[in-house]
């Protein structure tokens, strides 16, 4: 566009347009093309008004004979003013044609959209089933595996007793190392178990008055051999007049001890995990953080560590483990409280964890 406000990029195309209706049968349709039919009439008067004018020039009646005459007088600018009915014809018919065109791209644009449309709700609808299938067999494959997992738990349980015969200490070892790889898995199954009922509506919440200083308080416990061994210090810093808040205890302390559990996984050897929470009366809710002075996570990653089984680390070599359902469940858990979950992290610093509960009046 220059400095006149003239697109000239916009007046090529239309030129060109222009010209290609010129050698297309719809600009010459009278039938078909009303631009065409508009044209001939408008260009009409232009002969009768420059012959009428010269027979009033010439004080000459409006006759058959004078007409002709005048015609043969003036042959050329006669027959070029004769040619207007046809001349405006065929420039309001390309005019036609141009705008016929036009509305047949959108048309045909209109439908391949459509036919789009029904192909994508199509292809959605075949995801969503076999996301239901999916979730299905994820539970199916769950409960399977809890099953016999709980017999090995028995047994493992039942032989460090030693009521079967004592154990030497490489023996005990391999007990816990088993006991404790039988626990992730249960973790884990859990985690599915939880997964398949989000997703197929089945996993509810029972809201009720909730004291968070005594469910975080219980997960500290629950976390602190774990702490100890990976030297990492937890201080609970919640505000003593901290309010009751609604929430199903049981699904909240799930919340808290997968928040708990990264905070100490993720971090070093003399880290911190720190507990607070804020009061924002206004509004009716209470917001709880669990910060740690770990590894951190990048910046452009934030945004899908609640997405189910994504990982940060990804790769095969990976430290640390987990299939990267904790933070999913815990925000669709956050959701049915009509609550949610966001982070903050620096790398090399350490991330933040908020989430929100609404208080119990």
């Amino acid at each position: 566009m220059n400095k006149l406000g003239v697109d000239f990029k916009s007046f090529i195309q239309v030129v060109k347009e222009f010209f290609r209706a010129l050698g297309q049968k719809h600009t010459y349709s009278i039938s078909k093309n009303w631009y065409c039919f508009f044209g001939v009439l408008w260009g009409i008067p232009v002969p009768l008004a420059t012959i009428g004018m010269h027979l009033y020039g010439k004080n000459l009646h409006p006759t058959l004979s004078n007409v002709i005459h005048v015609i043969t007088d003036h042959p050329i600018p006669s027959a070029f003013f004769l040619l207007h009915p046809l001349l405006f014809g065929v420039v309001f018919g390309a005019m036609g044609t141009v705008r016929y065109n036009t509305e047949q791209r959108i048309e045909e644009f209109e439908k391949n959209l459509i036919n789009k449309n029904i192909e994508l709700e199509s292809a959605n609808r075949r995801l969503r089933e076999l996301d239901r299938l999916k979730y299905n067999f994820l539970s199916m494959v769950s409960h399977e595996l809890r099953t016999p997992l709980t017999t090995i738990q028995g047994y493992i349980s039942f032989l460090k007793t030693e009521k079967s015969g004592s154990l030497n200490p490489n023996q005990k070892e391999c007990l816990e190392i088993s006991a404790e790889t039988a626990d992730t898995l249960n973790h884990l199954i859990e985690e599915l178990i939880d997964l398949s009922r989000i997703e197929t509506g089945e996993f509810k919440v029972d809201l009720a008055s909730a004291d968070m200083t005594e469910v975080i308080n219980k997960a500290i416990i629950s976390l602190q051999l774990l702490a100890n061994n990976q030297g990492v210090t937890l201080e609970n810093k919640l505000p003593k007049d901290l309010p009751l808040v609604w929430a199903d205890k049981e699904r909240i302390f799930q919340v808290v001890i997968n928040l708990l559990e990264n905070a100490i996984k993720f971090n070093q050897s003399g880290g911190k995990v720190y507990l607070t929470a804020s009061n924002h009366t206004q509004n009716g809710k209470v917001v709880f953080c669990i910060a740690d002075t770990g590894i951190g996570i990048p910046e452009d990653k934030l945004d899908k560590i609640f997405d189910k089984f994504y990982q940060v680390d990804s790769s095969e070599k990976r430290k640390y483990g987990g299939c990267g359902l904790g933070l999913a469940i815990s925000e669709r858990i956050l959701k049915l409280h009509k609550g949610r979950i966001w982070a903050e992290s620096q790398i090399g610093t350490g991330s933040k964890f908020f989430f929100e509960l609404l208080t119990y009046n």
